[in-house]
């Protein structure tokens, strides 16, 4: 049980994080999903790993549960202290609150994760989220409102030298990219300016691309608000923004965010979105799941498949009671007591068929199209976290990010019914396991040479660009063995129809039978020896 004490939280650093190395500052927050029942994990940038590492701390595991609100507090000592009057605030107030005295990095859950949202994120700095997976609802069952971090020491180094010599040369390659270059000048979100001629932003529930895109621009963003740039610790790309609206700052938001909140629900106001945005994340909630939740209940109210009053009356007013809806999943209120447990255990509860659900595993898909990249569809299917968008990246390799030397290697984005396309995405898939323990941001592309590199000079213990992959393949198989221990079974890798079947307007090989879903399942299992 996702909610029971024993159940642990699980938050670390990496071996790089806390050192100067680009995009470094990160951490990984680990425990059973209440969302998936399966292997919760969730990855935050920020400050807070950086800080927990020079407070000396590699990671902390948190078991048990409390009567009552606690914080720990991570400096000069560790100390869990009693704080009723923080329950009940939403995320901002709460690192305010924490803040006052000493500027922590703050780390804690909002009111969705006291009421244990089943898809409730933890949150962290200004608004960074480890958003998936539902890890907020574990610390709320623990009555753990917050983990405050403040760090004065050095991490240590094997070989500081030659580790700055490398910094310099990996941050040069970096800040020339052109990936690197974008994100610094729009953010995350100028994936609505180039996805859009990939089909690769999906409209209307996963139903088709009849979208404006260009009245969600990045470029149209960042020319009608006041915006600022944002960096997590040691980064050199600074992808975070803050838009000044109306007297308050509000974090983001990210392009997953404005995709789900836009073309998903079929919604073209920045403004909205940007409510929707600070509202979610203040309350501590998943923006993914949220929007998707949202977008499917406007689809199934539209076509007749949902009739009931107390959900239709949320669309009854084009968006004017998004915020409501929201508001009323995270209390638990009306239709929000079942939509609170996710997309798929509503579905199920109103006998919608799995075909018509956007989820894997139980998570909701994210704004990353299965029939613009096939292979990503295909990660979605085998993530063992459940739709995941970020531990296999295949729509950037499929449009030229590559890394040869460790097998990652563009192909036809369609075309991918071959054991070297399969392979491809293996090994993308294990290559992220490295990135995420190292810990590096997604973002920074680092080669697998100079990330191998770069451990061995930070911690002394030698390691070669395949030895990484073979731990990388190796994390996998354990988790796959933790989620077979959990119930998961081999019907679990699966990808609904709703994001298979060809939309109007793209080509008949966008979409993906059955049978050669099958297929694809079959060779990625003999691939990793799984048969």
């Amino acid at each position: 049980d996702a909610f029971s004490p024993d159940n642990p939280i699980i938050i670390t650093a990496g071996p790089l994080t806390g050192t100067p190395f680009p995009n470094s500052g990160r951490h990984e927050i680990v425990s059973r999903s209440p969302l998936t029942g399966l292997l919760g994990e969730s990855n935050s940038g920020g400050f807070f790993g950086n800080e927990l590492k020079k407070a000396g701390y590699d990671g902390i595991v948190i078991t048990g549960s409390s009567d009552e609100p606690k914080v720990i507090f991570i400096d000069e000592k560790l100390r869990i202290e009693k704080h009723p009057e923080l329950w009940g605030k939403n995320f901002y107030e709460t690192r305010e609150a924490l803040r006052k005295d000493r500027k922590y990095s703050v780390m804690g859950i909002g009111k969705a994760g006291e009421n244990c949202v089943y898809f409730s994120s933890i949150m962290n700095d200004e608004g960074r989220a480890a958003g998936r997976t539902g890890l907020g609802a574990v610390m709320g069952s623990k009555k753990l409102k917050a983990v405050a971090v403040k760090g004065s020491l050095q991490v240590p180094l094997s070989n500081r030298g030659e580790y700055y010599s490398l910094i310099r040369k990996v941050s040069g390659y970096l800040l020339e990219s052109p990936l690197t270059q974008g994100l610094k000048s729009n953010g995350s979100m100028i994936w609505m300016d180039m996805g859009q001629g990939m089909g690769d932003i999906p409209a209307h529930y996963f139903k088709d691309h009849n979208f404006d895109y260009d009245s969600l621009s990045s470029t149209k963003f960042h020319n009608i608000y006041h915006v600022t740039s944002y960096h997590c610790a040691n980064c050199v790309i600074g992808c975070g923004r803050t838009v000044t609206k109306d007297s308050m700052n509000i974090d983001g938001p990210e392009y997953e965010t404005v995709a789900s909140f836009g073309p998903l629900l079929g919604n073209d106001n920045f403004d909205l979105i940007l409510e929707w945005n600070h509202l979610i994340n203040d309350m501590g909630m998943d923006t993914i799941s949220t929007g998707v939740i949202i977008s499917a209940l406007k689809a199934f109210v539209g076509e007749g498949t949902l009739k009931d009053p107390e959900i239709i009356k949320y669309f009854e007013n084009g968006f004017g009671m998004v915020s409501e809806l929201i508001r009323d999943i995270v209390d638990g209120k009306g239709a929000g007591a079942e939509l609170r447990r996710g997309l798929q255990h509503f579905c199920i509860s109103k006998g919608i068929p799995r075909e018509k659900v956007a989820t894997v595993k139980g998570m909701e898909i994210p704004m990353h199209d299965p029939r613009a990249f096939k292979l990503q569809g295909l990660g979605y299917a085998t993530s063992t976290r459940g739709a995941d968008h970020l531990q296999a990246e295949m729509y950037e390799v499929d449009m030229g990010v590559e890394d040869r030397k460790i097998g990652i290697i563009a192909g036809d984005r369609w075309n991918v019914d071959s054991e070297e396309r399969v392979r491809t995405l293996i090994n993308v898939q294990n290559y992220r396991q490295i990135y995420n323990s190292a810990i590096i941001c997604s973002y920074a592309k680092v080669s697998s040479e100079d990330v191998a590199t770069a451990l061995r000079l930070a911690t002394g213990f030698e390691y070669t660009v395949d030895e990484l992959m073979e731990i990388g393949k190796n994390i996998i198989d354990e988790k796959k063995r933790i989620n077979e221990e959990l119930g998961w079974k081999p019907d679990d890798d699966y990808l609904p129809r709703i994001v298979r079947e060809r939309v109007e307007g793209e080509p008949e090989e966008s979409a993906t039978s059955d049978a050669e879903l099958a297929t694809l399942l079959d060779k990625y299992r003999k691939a990793r020896g799984w048969d």
